[in-house]
């Protein structure tokens, strides 16, 4: 009680002391874009000296490269380059507004060097990295229309004072990065079905010579769009030890997903897992569950959801379910956790191993209660008989609320942006009531 009265003064007397002009200014203020550097004002200038002075500089949505301005030596040379997005107002109602500028130094000045068209109305990310075993750079930059949709990517090197680009294609997903682990970096290519094309995954890295190799793999056409990208490992087929894995999280339309596993070695792309009739679990589930290494043991876990413990009818089902993770091991699913999972509260509660088939979970007033039930009868409904309960799960918003749950006997396991976890133990039957190191080891978040 002093705590919450002493909580509310601190509040009042911040209320008071705040000064009224404190949130003064428009939402254009705000928003402006950050003051230029001196040497992007110069770029900015040749750039306007150029092509004119009403242009409208564009910022990539996504990456380490959030600046209009890309400045790095792009030859090898030991001088920089500039790479300049933004709109022009020359461009007619028919074309597309977006342009990318070419600025290079002359005797310590910026000269703009050439103007290109784009794929895209705006920009979502730039990379600048070396693919494969070749050792030039290039310019992966990856475009969207205004409503994000129809992305295009494009791969463009720098040489002899133009950019000439050797890729251009569309893609739903995509990735700069390591995926065998040699040490170089590859870029992958994913792209869901389309009434043209069933959906697939692509690699792309330049051998020496500055040539790219490709390989391909075909996802099930039923994957509409890609969700995800994840890596880790999964064991090898053969022999030991574990091996690179990409974990491609795809939606079948707007309400389900699934997952498939993909290799690359050797400069191809192997298929190591998806779903077919003969095996069971198939990793079909609601959409928005997402592939995650629970453990960060680098071996990610699938999420498939099922009935909770104690339900006969597994059409009915349980009011909560059940979400089990799965990891892939020689080409199959096998069972790691079984779980409660609170979407939308971002968190994974691990169910211990001697609760299987002995504890169930049901919604109560705002939290989720877990009881140990009769493993021998089931009420007519075909739901569990429920025994002494186990274990509170609560998750709060309101910091008073959250002291008060706390004096009520509430844990607080965890503080996560504004949303505080609370748990409280019951005395139930001794050998499945939680200790508070299994506690706070059965809670993930995600």
């Amino acid at each position: 009680m002093i705590r919450r009265l002493l909580s509310g003064m601190l509040a009042a007397f911040l209320t008071v002391q705040l000064p009224s002009c404190a949130f003064s200014g428009n939402v254009e203020t705000m928003l402006s874009p950050p003051r230029l550097t001196v040497e992007q004002e110069n770029i900015y200038r040749a750039l306007q000296a150029a092509v004119g002075s009403s242009v409208s500089l564009k910022y990539p949505k996504s990456g380490e490269r959030l600046s209009a301005f890309t400045v790095e030596d792009l030859d090898g040379d030991g001088q920089d380059e500039a790479i300049v997005f933004y709109e022009s107002s020359r461009s007619t109602e028919d074309e597309n507004r977006l342009r990318l500028g070419l600025l290079a130094q002359e005797d310590g000045t910026w000269r703009a060097m050439a103007e290109y068209p784009t794929a895209g109305a705006e920009v979502e990310r730039i990379d600048i990295e070396q693919l494969g075993t070749n050792s030039r750079k290039n310019l992966v930059i990856r475009y969207s229309v205004v409503d994000g949709a129809n992305r295009t990517a494009e791969v463009l090197h720098y040489d002899d004072k133009a950019l000439t680009r050797t890729l251009s294609l569309p893609y739903s997903r995509m990735s700069v990065t390591d995926l065998d682990g040699d040490g170089t970096r590859e870029l992958l290519v994913l792209s869901g079905s389309t009434t043209s094309a069933t959906a697939s995954a692509t690699v792309y890295a330049l051998d020496e010579k500055g040539s790219y190799l490709q390989t391909s793999a075909q996802l099930p056409e039923t994957v509409t769009e890609i969700s995800s990208i994840g890596y880790g490992t999964v064991p090898a087929l053969y022999g030991t030890g574990q091996i690179p894995a990409i974990f491609v999280d795809g939606s079948s339309g707007a309400t389900t997903a699934q997952t498939v596993v993909l290799s690359y070695a050797d400069s191809a792309l192997t298929l190591v897992y998806t779903d077919s009739p003969d095996r069971f679990p198939n990793t079909s589930r609601p959409a928005g569950l997402l592939t995650a290494d629970l453990n960060g043991d680098g071996e990610p876990e699938i999420p498939v959801q099922t009935v909770f413990y104690g339900y006969a009818n597994a059409e009915d089902g349980s009011p909560l379910s059940m979400t089990n993770w799965y990891v892939c091991r020689g080409g199959v699913l096998m069972l790691e956790y079984s779980s409660y999972y609170a979407v939308q509260e971002g968190y994974v509660f691990l169910l211990p191993k001697r609760w299987e088939r002995r504890v169930t979970a049901v919604p109560e007033d705002e939290e989720i209660v877990f009881y140990e039930y009769d493993p021998d009868t089931q009420k007519e409904d075909g739901s569990p008989v429920l025994r002494a309960p186990l274990l509170r799960l609560r998750t709060v918003t309101d910091p008073v609320q959250a002291d008060n749950l706390q004096e009520n006997g509430y844990l607080l396991i965890q503080k996560r942006g504004g949303s505080y976890y609370l748990a409280n133990a019951e005395s139930g039957s001794a050998s499945l009531t939680l200790t508070q190191s299994e506690l706070l080891f059965a809670m993930k978040y995600l």
